[in-house]
């Protein structure tokens, strides 16, 4: 396992960063990395060419080589000119939350479209740093940090400029013949209930429950990259879909490569957002903001659309007051988004026991006379 340091700049009284913070390690760890160290650097804005102060980058180093780190991990995305400096300057791979995602994604991903769509997404974020590193060698007349002493990146960005095309144009073939398949399916009859919500808030369990099915499962973020369909138990013309999680700041640009992933969600007739609601009050509300308001950029939240919340993991809340304020934080949250109340459904649940799965079903069964 490469041996890392974890490194940060946030804004001074910034609500939730420590969260933040920790579920950055949590995905460091999830991607395969030994966490040997950590450095948080206070900050009103970051600076154009590093991000972190000359100071601070000094710091980061200092670590690094005493550790014997290999990689440096930051949280904040980093512009193509802030990474190259950072390399530079402390002679490590610097790899951001883009970087760390995209290889989560790429350890998880087991059917072609996801390979693809992980592939745009590099690509995406790799051909800016090339021609960055390109100007910066010609004008310096030097090897970058892993340019091996080569020049030959001009040749590189322009065959990548052409796989990236490549990678729309087949991207865009499955897409067409997924849209093809969903009207279809619309067509014969079929309800879709895509299943949504941060990643580990219990989607797969509470998929597996509704279905009976046996899809695998696990606390690692983004084990579910591809959506599954399966028919609700019990019924003939609902179909529930178990689709990918999502995760806080995360990039547009990576949610644009996976648009056939939003696509499920964004054609389904009923949403079923799933939120774990063991989460300590504030770190579950900016789970929930970020949930909705990803459904509702992406289009697949609408006015007319209904909106069934899951609250998940209840059993492990001690008593009834705790659930009742996570009804609340939800609805708060809901209202700041403008969802319309009318379409929604808050149900309290257990995915892992069964709690409360009897109340989810009569709304999913409910709605979907009207859907």
């Amino acid at each position: 396992m490469p041996n890392a340091i974890i490194a940060m700049l946030r804004k001074p009284r910034e609500p939730l960063w420590r969260y933040k913070f920790e579920e950055f390690r949590k995905l460091a760890n999830a991607a395969g990395y030994t966490i040997l160290g950590e450095v948080i650097q206070v900050k009103m804005a970051p600076l154009a060419a590093t991000l972190f102060g000359r100071g601070k980058i000094s710091e980061i180093k200092k670590l690094a080589d005493e550790v014997h780190a290999d990689v440096i991990l930051v949280y904040n995305t980093l512009k193509s000119i802030q990474k190259v400096n950072l390399e530079l300057l402390t002679q490590r791979t610097v790899l951001d939350r883009y970087d760390l995602t995209l290889e989560i994604f790429a350890a998880n991903a087991s059917d072609a479209v996801s390979k693809l769509q992980i592939e745009l997404a590099k690509i995406q974020k790799e051909i800016p740093y090339i021609k960055l590193i390109t100007s910066l060698v010609h004008r310096k007349d030097r090897p970058f940090i892993r340019a091996g002493g080569e020049y030959g990146w001009s040749p590189k960005v322009a065959e990548l400029r052409r796989r990236m095309k490549k990678l729309r144009e087949e991207i865009q073939r499955y897409r067409d013949n997924k849209v093809r398949q969903i009207m279809e399916r619309k067509q014969r009859g079929f309800v879709l209930t895509c299943i949504v919500g941060y990643y580990n808030a219990g989607k797969t369990t509470l998929f597996n429950a509704l279905t009976y099915e046996n899809k695998p499962t696990s606390d690692l973020p983004f084990t579910t990259l591809s959506s599954k369909y399966s028919r609700l138990a019990g019924s003939d013309r609902i179909l529930l879909i178990d689709t990918i999680g999502f995760v806080i700041d995360l990039d547009p640009r990576i949610i644009k490569s996976f648009e056939i992933n939003i696509d499920d969600m964004r054609f389904s007739d009923i949403l079923l957002l799933v939120i774990d609601s063991s989460d300590p009050p504030d770190w579950l509300r900016i789970k929930a903001q970020t949930s909705v308001k990803l459904l509702k950029e992406t289009g697949a939240l609408t006015s007319q659309k209904p909106l069934v919340v899951a609250m998940n993991k209840v059993d492990l809340l001690e008593n009834k007051y705790e659930i009742e304020s996570r009804k609340v934080i939800i609805t708060e949250v809901l209202n700041e988004v403008n969802v319309n109340k009318r379409n929604v459904r808050i149900v309290p649940i257990s995915a892992k026991n069964g709690q409360g799965l009897e109340d989810l079903l009569k709304e999913i069964l409910e709605l979907s006379k009207v859907a």
